[in-house]
């Protein structure tokens, strides 16, 4: 089996240059009114942030988990599972794969396996990806914002994951170990959620719209 191959378009070195769509939506997911707005964009002949082929590499578990490991981010042990078979044991966090949910949640038990499988797979119809969180783990969530996150210590993930996944804002889970940050998924961080530090990044850069 070929290693996956996903084709990483080197970002713009200055983001406000004629042809540049800086998508600010913060929700890119598929028939979203921000996957439109990019998919507009590219259609015209901008250089759309996100595509929205890179909308879609970001907000599909799966795919962003090969993507980020192609790229050298650290993922976690993990599986698509159905509504009977999962290879690992509690403590898990678990996301949907199907269109009516995105949400994952972080599984303590054996109990709260079976209850959530059997939500997130919406009663065995849907699959559902399993990522095994290592002992003594933590879930962490981050907001990004072109790249930057307000928490120091995840400067080089939050540069990193701009680069891989072109996602201008963005809140990201990662399992967080005693020597190690695990990229877990990306989820949607809509642009009137942000708060005043947050809308400061892009007002520095002379990215922002009100």
């Amino acid at each position: 089996m070929q290693p996956p191959n996903f084709k990483i378009r080197p970002l713009p070195a200055d983001l406000r240059a004629a042809g540049i769509a800086l998508n600010l939506s913060g929700d890119y997911r598929y028939l979203t009114d921000g996957y439109y707005r990019s998919m507009e964009a590219e259609h015209e002949g901008q250089f759309a942030l996100p595509s929205p082929q890179e909308a879609i590499d970001a907000y599909v578990v799966p795919l962003a988990l090969v993507k980020a490991e192609a790229a050298g981010i650290a993922v976690p042990p993990w599986e698509i599972a159905n509504d009977t078979v999962v290879s690992f044991p509690p403590p898990l966090i678990c996301y949907p794969v199907n269109p009516f949910q995105s949400a994952g949640q972080v599984i303590t038990d054996q109990a709260a396996l079976t209850e959530a499988i059997k939500s997130l797979t919406m009663s065995g119809k849907y699959a559902l990806v399993c990522q095994q969180m290592p002992p003594d783990s933590r879930v962490d969530t981050l907001r990004l914002v072109i790249g930057k996150c307000l928490k120091p210590e995840y400067n080089n993930l939050a540069e990193k994951l701009w680069e891989v996944f072109h996602v201008p804002i963005a809140r990201v889970k990662v399992i967080v170990t005693e020597t190690q940050y695990l990229f877990s998924a990306i989820e949607p961080l809509e642009k009137e959620e942000l708060t005043q530090n947050e809308k400061g990044i892009l007002k520095e850069a002379g990215l922002w719209r009100a």
